[in-house]
């Protein structure tokens, strides 16, 4: 199906509120994430919940990018910074064979991830609402959380090699976020940014809330990312 009809069907079905039509022509990306990134919260508007709203890899056509969105690791920041923040942007085919595209993701110590997670899930008020359809749990311990978030999915902390399925063109970090993003826009010829990363929250640092045994769960959960991406604690 071409990409353009299969679009204008995808906006008929959400104009109309046809769920199951949309689902029938849904992108590429959108069902992989339906398919492999798992989440069991029923108010999330995730892939895994088959609520249409988004995937997570983002496209612009006219620039040939391809941005593969991590949860937890300046996400907000990038899509707004490239792709306005709109939705549409990655609910859309590759219309070229993937190497024509610069394809780009970055990525988040595991460990201080983690924390990331625990502290927004449980001091945010939108997210403490989600996780409360997830469990009844106090979860309000660290350590808790790790076990939870282990046996529960959600796609926030789902292993951030899941979201990169691709070869990619550029990974940065979020520990040194300002530098590589400058580094990826300068080969973009695009104008150096001073971004700041959006919803962060202040906190210890992360090596603070974990004992060693903590340590090693968190390690065995995220293997393929510490590997994929060279992380140490």
């Amino acid at each position: 199906m071409k990409e353009i009809i299969r679009v204008a069907r995808w906006r008929v079905g959400k104009k109309i509120g046809s769920r199951s039509m949309m689902e029938k022509v849904a992108p590429h990306y959108y069902q992989y994430a339906k398919e492999r990134i798992a989440c069991d919260c029923s108010k999330c508007k995730c892939p895994a919940q088959s609520a249409c709203s988004y995937s997570f890899v983002y496209i612009d056509e006219r620039s040939k990018l391809m941005y593969f969105d991590v949860p937890k690791a300046a996400s907000t920041t990038i899509r707004k910074a490239f792709f306005k923040n709109k939705a549409m942007a990655s609910l859309r085919n590759p219309r070229k064979e993937l190497d024509q595209y610069y394809k780009f993701t970055f990525v988040r110590n595991p460990w201080d991830r983690m924390v990331s997670n625990w502290k927004m899930f449980t001091t945010q008020p939108s997210r403490m609402k989600q996780l409360e359809v997830m469990t009844n749990a106090d979860l309000s311990d660290f350590e808790s959380f790790v076990s939870f978030a282990i046996d529960c999915p959600n796609h926030h902390w789902q292993p951030q090699a899941l979201f990169t399925p691709e070869p990619l063109d550029f990974v940065g970090k979020l520990e040194s976020f300002d530098e590589d993003m400058n580094r990826l826009l300068s080969h973009l010829g695009r104008t150096p940014l001073a971004l700041g990363k959006q919803n962060s929250t202040r906190r210890k640092g992360y090596r603070d809330y974990y004992s060693p045994t903590l340590v090693e769960v968190v390690a065995d959960y995220y293997r393929r990312d510490i590997e994929s991406f060279g992380y140490e604690f």
